[in-house]
């Protein structure tokens, strides 16, 4: 059995690199999405159904299918095709290892599965694709916190020097590349090459490099966090750099949600009582108590008032 100091030793030669762009998008992308998979909760959901099935089809793709495997109600990724007159699909069709493949009639006769919908856009515009979901919502955050988390990354390693290092062959750039990395990590290295004396050069970046920036881009991160949650409906009652807001101002910050949680649960509830009444379920759907904004304002005004 592997000892603990050598599972240590392993994570410490592998650890994450908080600069990489990719890692930290990957990073980003699955903590927004888990927290949008928080927003609504389902009661009467048959086990075949879980509602993280629901929800994740539902953020991701913009739609959700419902349809009967032998007698169990289930849900996978779908594709939909074949749209009516007002570019409605009346099929869908899906390959999933264990369901196998199928395709699903969503309108007419042969109807045999259902489609709830993230929001208003649907699948598409006039024919023209849309991200009903969140992917790309969720995308851009996660993008931009990411590049603001590796110029952070990348202005703490840098506090570390006075000057960027400039070699002139390989060799003095692999010894050079080796003295840096271990200054990344925190411990001290020796150049023993004396060809390096006349070879090496520098370029001084103090001047580029201080900690007020460096509290700039913290800050950056912290607001850009802040629009997200307030993009979702999470409200923010004040400012910090203020006491209170006005009943105007709180209602207009709500009038200029990007994502609508109301828009969603209406969507959501509309689906369900097609599901509800094709396939005889007993499923509803209500929104996250921390994603009500009037009921949070509530609770909030409540406890002020106890502490009165």
């Amino acid at each position: 059995m592997e000892s603990t100091t050598k599972r240590i030793k392993k994570l410490l030669d592998n650890m994450y690199d908080v600069a990489d762009v990719a890692n930290g998008f990957n990073y980003w992308f699955n903590k927004l999405l888990g927290y949008c998979m928080g927003m609504f909760e389902y009661e009467g959901l048959p086990d075949s159904l879980p509602a993280r099935q629901i929800e994740i089809n539902l953020l991701l793709t913009g739609h959700c299918t419902i349809f009967r495997d032998d007698d169990d109600l289930v849900t996978c990724g779908t594709t939909l095709y074949d749209y009516d007159k007002y570019y409605d699909p009346t099929r869908g069709v899906f390959a999933q290892p264990k369901l196998k493949s199928k395709t699903l009639y969503l309108q007419g006769e042969s109807k045999n599965a259902v489609v709830i919908y993230n929001s208003d856009l649907q699948n598409n515009v006039l024919y023209f694709p849309t991200d009903g979901g969140l992917l790309t919502f969720i995308s851009r955050y996660a993008r931009r916190l990411a590049d603001i988390e590796s110029t952070e990354n990348i202005y703490s390693v840098n506090m570390r020097l006075s000057a960027f290092p400039v070699g002139g062959d390989d060799s003095i750039i692999a010894s050079i590349k080796k003295f840096f990395s271990q200054l990344a990590l925190g411990r001290r290295e020796v150049i023993a090459d004396n060809a390096i004396i006349q070879q090496f050069r520098t370029v001084d970046v103090v001047k580029g490099v201080t900690s007020d920036k460096l509290n700039d881009i913290i800050q950056a991160r912290d607001k850009v966090l802040e629009q997200f949650f307030r993009d979702i409906g999470v409200k923010f009652f004040a400012d910090n750099k203020r006491a209170q807001m006005t009943d105007e101002e709180v209602e207009c910050n709500d009038q200029m949600l990007i994502i609508s949680p109301d828009e969603m649960l209406r969507k959501r509830k509309e689906g369900i009582e097609k599901v509800n009444s094709f396939f005889g379920a007993k499923i509803s759907v209500k929104l996250n108590d921390k994603f009500n904004r009037e009921l949070m304002q509530s609770r909030k005004e409540n406890k002020e008032d106890a502490e009165i």
